[in-house]
């Protein structure tokens, strides 16, 4: 697939959607890392493209539905919304689950395993199962707990030597729920075809 991954300064997701295909990156100042295979330097207000994508990952700020509450923030997540249906054929947009998202999917480490609450929310323009299932986990701390690189390196499912450790922590998105969303994708694409002529 060729993916799109936006509003990704960090791009720590990147390791993760490589594993899909070439990834080209958009942030206001993108940090380059392996995993980018395109970094593309724009404000997303502003941005333009010359392709289309497989798929889009959007991460537009979440400021306004956190506990800080950044009143004064830009809700970008209708520029992320335009960016999607103009550029990308199947596309996610990540974000609190408390943000204005369409009829989002809610995902939280307990459902994979993970010892971190976690919680997001991802509108997709794909169906997306909502996970039912519940680990013995319980949440052992919040994102803002203070630990090593290392240790949210394997919490979050990438790897430490690449990546900020505050970032890791606290803004990225466990490679396990980016796996569940392309997930449904990955089928659909090998279902087979039965309007085919059998001749």
């Amino acid at each position: 697939m060729n993916i799109l991954h936006c509003f990704a300064d960090e791009g720590i997701e990147a390791e993760a959607l490589a594993a899909y295909g070439d990834v080209t990156r958009v942030g206001l100042d993108p940090k380059p890392n392996p995993y980018t295979d395109e970094l593309i330097a724009s404000d997303a207000r502003e941005l333009k493209l010359d392709q289309t994508y497989d798929l889009g990952l959007f991460h537009p700020p979440c400021y306004k539905w956190t506990q800080r509450k950044a009143e004064d923030s830009e809700n970008l997540i209708p520029t992320a919304r335009k960016l999607a249906h103009e550029y990308c054929e199947n596309w996610i947009i990540e974000n609190q689950p408390n943000a204005p998202l369409h009829n989002p999917t809610i995902l939280k480490g307990e459902m994979f395993g993970l010892p971190v609450a976690y919680e997001r929310g991802f509108e997709t323009n794909y169906p997306v199962e909502q996970p039912s299932f519940r680990s013995a986990y319980q949440y052992r701390h919040r994102v803002e707990n203070t630990r090593p690189k290392a240790y949210w390196a394997a919490i979050k499912g990438y790897t430490a030597i690449h990546h900020n450790g505050q970032m890791l922590a606290t803004n990225s998105t466990p490679r396990a729920y980016i796996n569940w969303l392309i997930q449904p994708l990955l089928h659909r694409d090998a279902v087979p075809d039965t309007k085919q002529s059998t001749l």
